[in-house]
C-alpha cells in the first residue's frame, strides 16, 4: 500500500491525494515483477467539485537486488475510472514506474515510488509520489 500526493492534470490541474493497493508476483524470482494495482484519486474538477477516479492497472517492473535495497524500473496500462453518479467515464491510461524497495524486518520492508500515468494516454495525466510498508518482502 502506497499514499502521497499526486499533481494531476485531468479534468482540471492541482494536486490531489493518491492511495496505490499492489499485489507483487515474481514470475522470474530475482529479476522480474508482475504487479496489478488499484489507484484511487480524489481531486477537484474545473467547477471546484470533487471528483473520483480509480486507476485499475498491470505493471511489469525489473528489480536489482542490492543487501537489502530493491531498485526497480518498469511500466504498464490499463483503465482510469473518473466515478460520477449516474455515468462512469472510461479511458486507457499507460504509466512508467521507478522506485525503491527497502527490506526492513524478516518479511516487512519500506517502498518509495515514483509513477507517472497518462489519462487518456497523452491528454491528461497524474504523478503519483508513493510512500509506504511492504508486506512479505523475501
Amino acid at each position: 500500500m502506497l499514499a502521497g500526493p499526486s499533481p494531476y492534470d485531468l479534468s482540471g490541474s492541482g494536486t490531489g491525494l493518491i492511495v496505490n493497493l499492489g499485489l507483487a508476483f515474481r514470475p522470474a524470482a530475482r529479476l522480474l515483477v508482475l504487479e496489478p494495482a488499484l489507484g484511487y484519486l480524489t481531486l477537484k474538477n474545473d467547477f471546484g467539485q470533487r471528483s473520483h477516479w480509480f486507476f485499475p492497472e498491470l505493471g511489469l517492473q525489473a528489480e536489482a537486488r542490492v543487501g537489502g535495497f530493491r531498485p526497480y524500473l518498469g511500466g504498464g496500462g490499463g483503465a482510469g475510472i473518473d466515478a460520477r453518479v449516474g455515468s462512469d467515464r472510461w479511458v486507457g491510461t499507460l504509466h512508467v514506474v521507478g522506485g525503491l524497495r527497502l527490506r526492513i524486518g524478516r518479511s516487512w520492508g519500506g517502498r518509495a515510488e515514483l509513477r507517472l500515468r497518462a489519462v487518456p494516454p497523452f491528454s491528461g495525466h497524474t504523478l503519483d509520489f508513493g510512500f509506504g510498508l511492504v508486506r512479505g518482502m523475501r
